[in-house]
């Protein structure tokens, strides 16, 4: 079975029980932290990944590092996904999950890479337009890249905005480049 899938599939069940019973903004910050967690350590991935080692030597492990920081429905649910030989897709299910809250709450993320960090007010003026014309509470994240030269590159979803000098000086390099004063004799 195809990997976004499964992932969407179990994010989906838990996003839909911890809405059902109230516990929603909790089990989204349980997933956060396992996101984070995961993320962050290589070695635990491995161990998650790993096929040598036992289900139950695993649930216990998930329990030693999580057990008194997770909710309840949230430590059942990594025992299920363990149980189920799920547990090499938890990266992916909490990334499913994160994006299932985020839409359920209309929250979108907006990466926006400038040569240079922002000015409080620019930032400011450039969360107030994306607000009022997408309709989304808007999470910006800041990338600096000093190859953009100027300008900006926005992405958001699936769709990219490229305003930058260094998109503008390719285009013009690349004009310059096809000869058009060739004789056609």
């Amino acid at each position: 079975m195809d990997l976004a899938i499964i992932s969407k599939r179990y994010a989906q069940a838990l996003f839909n029980l911890s809405l059902e019973i109230n516990r929603l903004e909790r089990v989204n910050d349980d997933v956060r932290l396992i996101q984070k967690v995961v993320a962050e350590n290589p070695q635990f991935r491995r161990l998650l990944k790993s096929p040598v080692v036992p289900d139950g030597k695993k649930n216990r492990i998930l329990k030693g590092v999580f057990g008194s920081h997770l909710d309840e429905l949230t430590m059942r649910f990594l025992q299920l996904i363990t149980h189920k030989e799920r547990e090499v897709f938890l990266q992916e299910i909490t990334d499913a999950f994160v994006t299932i809250y985020k839409k359920h709450h209309r929250i979108l993320t907006v990466k926006l890479t400038t040569a240079m960090p922002l000015d409080e007010n620019t930032r400011k003026n450039l969360m107030e337009v994306l607000h009022r014309d997408l309709d989304y509470t808007i999470e910006l994240i800041e990338l600096i890249d000093p190859d953009v030269i100027g300008g900006f590159i926005i992405n958001l979803d699936d769709k990219k905005y490229d305003a930058s000098i260094r998109r503008q000086l390719d285009r013009l390099s690349k004009t310059f480049g096809e000869n058009l004063y060739v004789k056609g004799f």
